[in-house]
């Protein structure tokens, strides 16, 4: 029997079953509902976790005594009075709840060598991660060439680093872009550049990289609207020792997924392939899986 993985629908947590389980109820260990797990994939390697399905219990309707047959049962007038009441209150508090809540503080973005802050991302449940795409670099010169942003067929963005660098919006470092190279020549901490539109979601994102000189390695940005909400996937961080997919809201950061040793060589062209879709982030070095991960399902830790 093989085993195979697949996500809670509520609450996004990850599972393992075997096939043999296929279609069998279990508990999710983190939300606690009863799931109906998924029948194992055709393929031993699936590009997307299988989902499994919330248990939805069925009422039975007592038999009437006499004739056998099912009977509904009537409520009493008190009983539809009480039931009444704690609709209308229940809809009163969310009313209260959407009017009175305040909107979220921005904080300062941390160090991407430094601790994290845990917290959840500033999207409501259910809801597709959205931003522009871009690259970075963390106290490491950098070049990079053949970046290009797509959905689907559709080429959302595409630069082949003529000269000038139109269509980029520069932050910190020193950006040059001449001869099919985009080069970033400082040592400083957080250079960015980014490309595209705060409303793309589900794009892949591809391009090379070679490190020249520096402490780290590459910084591909995703999803970002501002300069406190964004994801990257480090690569070569915490003094060239591992790769992690890092995600900010209002200037807090968090980790998704596994972190995973490896190192960025100097002189070296690295293929790096970044696949969005939803909440899922897929993570390719030289067209290997790194990273396989989900952003959270709610933002509980922040709407307070």
């Amino acid at each position: 029997m093989s085993e195979f993985k697949f996500a809670c629908p509520v609450c996004g947590q990850h599972m393992m079953c075997d096939s043999s389980q296929g279609g069998s109820v279990m508990e999710c260990p983190t939300c606690f509902q009863k799931i109906t797990a998924p029948h194992a994939p055709a393929s031993d390697d699936p590009k997307f976790i299988l989902t499994g399905t919330k248990l939805t219990e069925k009422k039975t309707v007592p038999a009437d005594a006499a004739t056998g047959a099912a009977t509904p049962k009537k409520n009493s007038p008190l009983v539809i009075v009480i039931i009444l009441a704690v609709v209308l209150a229940a809809a009163g508090a969310a009313i209260m709840f959407a009017f009175s809540r305040a909107p979220l503080k921005h904080g300062v973005t941390g160090s991407g060598t430094g601790n994290t802050v845990v917290v959840e991302p500033s999207r409501e449940r259910g809801s597709t991660p959205a931003g522009a795409a871009g690259l970075g670099t963390w106290e490491t010169e950098v070049e990079f060439s053949d970046f290009v942003v797509t959905k689907g067929s559709q080429v959302l963005f595409k630069s082949d680093f003529p000269a000038g660098l139109a269509g980029w919006r520069i932050g910190n470092g020193a950006w040059t872009a001449q001869n099919g190279v985009l080069r970033q020549g400082s040592l400083a901490q957080d250079c960015r550049a980014l490309a595209g539109e705060s409303g793309w979601g589900d794009y892949t994102i591809s391009v090379r990289a070679r490190k020249l000189s520096g402490k780290e390695g590459f910084l591909i940005i995703f999803n970002a609207t501002d300069n406190d909400n964004w994801t990257w996937w480090n690569i070569g961080g915490w003094g060239n020792t591992k790769h992690a997919i890092e995600h900010c809201v209002s200037g807090k950061k968090s980790t998704l997924g596994n972190t995973v040793a490896g190192q960025i060589k100097s002189g070296t062209w690295y293929d790096l392939r970044v696949e969005l879709s939803g909440s899922h982030i897929l993570c390719y070095l030289n067209n290997s899986l790194i990273h396989d991960a989900v952003y959270p399902a709610s933002n509980s830790s922040l709407s307070q």
